[in-house]
């Protein structure tokens, strides 16, 4: 279910706030026509990691963690929903960086040293920002002195754009236009180590369109700025559409432009003349992101699925535009980094293969590899004329969900996020020398033994069409003959992907009698460009096709009850919830919507309108689509649900607005059916505070056991 630790659906423009939704109930929704058969028997077993020495109303009464059966499973769901998580770090130095963590019950920034060798004196945490909203992502100035980054307000996704000092002090916002949704700023970057400018995008002009700004930052002990200063800004560029910055190199800004989730391109701007430059020129949907600048500046290394089914390693040559593929595996590639490798001054007499290699670096690239959700790190190294120097290598060890790979400029040096289904986030170090790894944070786990948390099974089954649809399973160790209750999780996006993340409420319901079902139907990501498709427009509801089978699949299994299978879905997801409730009614026992979509015409007509046409791409348009868009909404077909519905949402969504709650809650109460609502007012597409959370998912869980009828005794 949403909250803040949300998806990365996508992690090119990934802000934390977009994709970490999934999280708490382990989906992060971070692209093969059709998934391959998976063993129907055999869980995965990672590699193990080296590790060192206000809630508003609703028509529900609000329950607390006290109220809470008292559960069979070791661990209360308190403790696992305190499980604290480090994840996005940004790298300083070989020892420095900072990172995301939630000790204070929302995502602060915190600076980490972690110093290794014989003078090592243990790692040093220091707070930098505390505020009551989350921090949603962040970048560090090539000196390492400032970190600028990004905050809303209550959910409401209009980021602001603020600085702290890497040693600490007040934090000062560079913005302040409440109504304004700003994105990362990029440091201007380069050889020499000073702290220049930044660029990023804003829909300060019309609430729209993403224009270009370039500014300098104010000095250490500067003021933050006002509302009046804030709203005189002046763009440098007007843009139509949908943009971001993903590098800013000397006087040139690489700004990605995203028409929606399948199709983007990227382009150069020249911050002195405006010029702005396609590089990615197509026809057709085609994807591109994560672009960042060669050592020389003469190509851009990207992802893109041009040419493919799947997100591939290229680069673009800046001015011819041609495209070369680097690396392609038949699995989408994310995570891109790109290092200026600084290469050694001198070599010994007689240097070893791989000082020879490191003599002759020019860009080092470190990136993911997605096989079944499930990623690994590779490291790819590339001579001067951007040629490989060697085959690409796997970093040994890293094995799960990789939510960042950030490396320094001046160092063999890279952090990685990373967790899975028995480790929650934690971030790793890795040498780029040696391919070795230590830990270098130890988050405050709440007194849960991750050796008994539940692994996840990846399981397939042939859908109504032939298709194979794969799917993540979870149950703990029960008694021959025992039938369990089920929950299915459906991921949001939908061009997103279930992956077997660490996620509190996941856990509490396998550790307490449940089965949980995680599927990938058709639409999701990482089975190539066009099972992505397979969903698209008139073909939406052939997903929920996809939900049912899976569904009759669960049914047929031995201890499986079958009568007590439950959906439970947000955003995207929560549509799919009520989408099954409504298509295949005999089917559920019960169903949990959070944040999710009931009537698509009134979603499209109210959602921000910087997002409209990204979800008119994938859903059809108001315009020439109504009649589908009617067709597909669950608010048409709600007098086809018989089971039980909880609806929980955040008055301050700027994505799925509270409407969508209140109408399908609206009309079910007058059909005299069960329906409960909980809403809160300091939150926005999900739960990003504990406080809330602490109120929320008990209340789920008692739902859950009074209508499924199996739960902690």
């Amino acid at each position: 279910m949403p909250d803040a630790w949300m998806m990365a659906g996508f992690r090119s423009i990934r802000s934390v706030a977009t994709s970490l939704v999934l999280v708490s109930l382990g989906l992060a929704c971070s692209s093969k026509p059709e998934p391959p058969p998976c063993n129907p028997t055999t869980a995965w077993n990672p590699g193990a990691l080296a590790v060192p020495g206000g809630a508003t109303s609703a028509s529900a009464s609000v329950a607390t963690v006290s109220t809470v059966t008292k559960p069979a499973s070791p661990f209360t769901l308190e403790q696992l929903l305190n499980v604290r998580r480090s994840l996005l770090p940004r790298a300083i130095d070989l020892h420095t960086f900072v990172y995301l963590t939630d000790p204070s019950g929302t995502p602060q920034l915190h600076l980490h040293k972690s110093p290794f060798g014989a003078e090592a004196t243990g790692p040093i945490d220091t707070t930098l920002t505390s505020f009551p909203d989350r921090v949603s992502s962040s970048r560090v100035s090539p000196e390492g002195t400032s970190v600028v980054f990004l905050k809303d307000t209550g959910g409401d996704e209009n980021d602001q754009v603020w600085r702290v000092m890497a040693s600490g002090g007040e934090a000062i916002a560079l913005t302040a236009s409440p109504k304004v949704k700003h994105t990362q700023p990029v440091f201007e970057n380069g050889f020499e180590k000073k702290l220049g400018r930044i660029a990023y995008t804003s829909n300060a002009r019309n609430g729209k369109d993403m224009d270009l700004y370039v500014q300098g930052l104010p000095s250490a002990n500067a003021k933050g700025v006002t509302a009046e200063e804030s709203a005189a800004k002046k763009p440098l560029l007007e843009l139509s559409g949908s943009f971001s910055v993903l590098d800013f190199r000397g006087d040139r800004a690489l700004l990605l432009e995203q028409r929606s989730n399948v199709d983007s391109d990227l382009w150069i701007v020249d911050v002195k003349t405006k010029k702005k430059t396609l590089l990615t020129k197509h026809a057709g949907d085609q994807s591109w992101r994560d672009g960042q600048f060669s050592r020389d500046g003469k190509v851009v290394f990207a992802l893109t699925d041009a040419g493919s089914e799947f997100s591939d390693l290229a680069m673009v040559d800046v001015g011819s535009q041609k495209v070369t593929t680097l690396r392609a595996l038949g699995h989408d590639l994310g995570t891109l980094d790109v290092m200026m490798f600084h290469q050694p001054t001198s070599l010994p007499k007689e240097p070893t293969p791989e000082q020879k290699i490191a003599a002759k670096t020019a860009d080092l690239l470190t990136y993911t590899v997605n096989v079944d959700g499930v990623e690994h790190a590779e490291v790819l190294r590339l001579d001067d004329k951007h040629k490989p120097l060697e085959g690409a290598k796997e970093i040994p060890g890293l094995s799960g969900v990789i939510s960042e790979i950030d490396c320094t400029d001046d160092g063999p040096t890279c952090f990685v996020g990373i967790e899975r289904a028995q480790q929650p986030p934690e971030i790793y170090r890795v040498d780029l020398r040696t391919l070795a790894t230590d830990r270098v944070t130890q988050s405050d786990h709440a007194g849960v033994d991750e050796a008994k948390l539940v692994p996840e099974q990846l399981l397939s089954f042939k859908t109504f069409d032939g298709k194979s649809i794969s799917y993540f399973w979870y149950a703990a160790a029960h008694a021959e003959g025992e039938k369990l209750p089920v929950v299915v999780i459906v991921h949001g996006g939908p061009e997103a992907q279930a992956q077997p993340n660490f996620g509190g409420v996941l856990q509490y319901l396998a550790l307490s009698g449940y089965g949980v079902a995680v599927p990938n139907v058709r639409g999701s990501l990482g089975y190539g460009k066009s099972f992505s498709h397979l969903d698209d427009k008139e073909k939406r509801e052939d997903s929920v096709h996809d939900l049912s089978e899976l569904g009759k699949v669960l049914a047929q299994r031995p201890d499986v009850d079958a009568k007590k299978i439950a959906l439970y879905g947000g955003s995207y997801g929560g549509y799919m919830v009520l989408a099954g409730l409504t298509l295949y009614p005999d089917q559920w026992a019960a169903g949990i919507d959070v944040v999710g979509i009931a009537n698509f015409r009134t979603f499209l007509e109210q959602t921000a309108p910087y997002r409209r046409a990204l979800r008119e791409a994938e859903y059809g348009s108001l315009a020439k689509d109504g009649e589908l868009l009617d067709k597909i909404s669950p608010i048409h077909k709600v007098d086809k649900i018989k089971a039980p519905l909880f609806v929980i949402h955040g008055t301050h969504d700027p994505r799925v607005p509270i409407g969508e709650a209140t109408q399908i809650v609206e009309a079910l109460k007058k059909r005299g059916l069960p329906v409960e609502l909980l809403t809160f007012d300091d939150e926005g597409h999900g739960l990003s505070k504990l406080k809330n959370k602490l109120v929320a998912y008990p209340k789920v869980l008692s739902f859950l056991d009074q209508h499924v009828g199996h739960g902690p005794k």
